[in-house]
């Protein structure tokens, strides 16, 4: 018999919002800091002779399994049990691939639907106003019209910058949208910058604009960084393509590519130290994978965008 005062404890415990708990299937749910129509957390409740609960969130990272009893188990439960976990995992799997491919339909169709950037459109007005010169990459789209979601509800619908955030393997896993006005500002609402449900596993990713490029050691070359003004900023800045890795984590992430013997990480200079944390961390593990690897941080807090804007209004002076 479940006690289900007590698996609901555990559940949320555990950062998950069950609502009303349901046994027989994998179900979805929200977990703590959920917006919208987000269902970050996952349990698969077997009604069972000794019922157990498993249950995951991956908004922290974390996963769980509740026995409806303190006692040992017999050696013929705990095989039981073995299977059913065996059996949880499979079923998430499952519903993840399956929830994977949808969201990969929804990526497709909203690039496929996008335009190249131009000076003009709003994106590269807004490139512009930051100092940023319109790459010559199709990692970078635009779409003039594309509706904005908050807490589940559609509450404008306003001009985006779209990036394709690819795997290791060039596959394509979200995309990184920007919203703005037509006048190239940044728009009116709570999250200007926001990712798309992903299609696969995001560690390694990043967005790839421009190409890696044979440096004086003669091996290849590229550059890293957290944003994508970021990483125009600093391929202007120097002679090596940046790749934007969206995010700390991203960046941390970020897989070499093979045959790329130089990495160049432009860090962010953050009061925090978060930017530079996350650059010392990747740069640790490539070098160990036999990566020469170098840290390029500005010298006053912020990012290599605030620099180049920096260093164009010191040469207008």
């Amino acid at each position: 018999m479940i006690d289900y005062t007590k698996l609901q404890a555990a559940l949320t415990a555990g950062g998950l919002i069950p609502g009303n708990i349901k046994a027989g299937s994998l179900q979805r749910c929200k977990v703590t800091g959920d917006k919208g129509g987000k269902r970050s957390g996952a349990y698969r409740l077997f009604d069972d002779a000794v019922p157990v609960c498993l249950w995951w969130n991956w908004k922290t990272a974390i996963s769980g399994k509740w026995i409806s009893t303190d006692r040992t188990l017999s050696p013929k439960e705990q095989n039981r049990h073995r299977l059913l976990i065996e059996q949880a995992r499979r079923e998430r799997e499952q519903e993840q691939a399956e929830q994977w491919e949808r969201n990969r339909q929804s990526l497709v169709k909203l690039w496929e639907g996008a335009y190249p950037l131009t000076q003009t459109c709003a994106a590269g007005i807004y490139l512009d106003r930051r100092g940023l010169c319109v790459p010559n990459t199709d990692a970078l789209r635009f779409v003039p019209r594309l509706n904005y979601w908050q807490d589940g509800e559609r509450v404008g619908t306003y001009p985006a910058m779209l990036a394709a955030v690819t795997d290791p393997a060039g596959e394509l896993v979200t995309i990184h949208r920007t919203y703005l006005t037509t006048e190239g500002a940044k728009a009116p609402v709570s999250t200007v910058k926001k990712l798309c449900p992903a299609a696969g596993v995001m560690r390694g990713s990043s967005i790839k604009i421009g190409q890696t490029s044979r440096r004086p050691d003669g091996r290849l070359g590229i550059g890293v960084s957290e944003g994508i003004e970021t990483g125009i900023a600093a391929t202007m800045l120097s002679d090596v393509s940046v790749w934007p890795c969206v995010s700390t984590s991203g960046l941390m992430g970020f897989e070499v590519p093979e045959g790329v013997g130089n990495l160049y990480i432009f860090a962010d200079h953050d009061e925090s130290n978060a930017g530079q944390d996350a650059a010392t961390k990747l740069a640790q593990r490539t070098a160990k994978e036999g990566v020469t690897t170098r840290i390029l941080t500005p010298p006053k807090v912020g990012d290599w965008n605030d620099e180049l804007i920096a260093l164009q209004r010191g040469a207008a002076v």
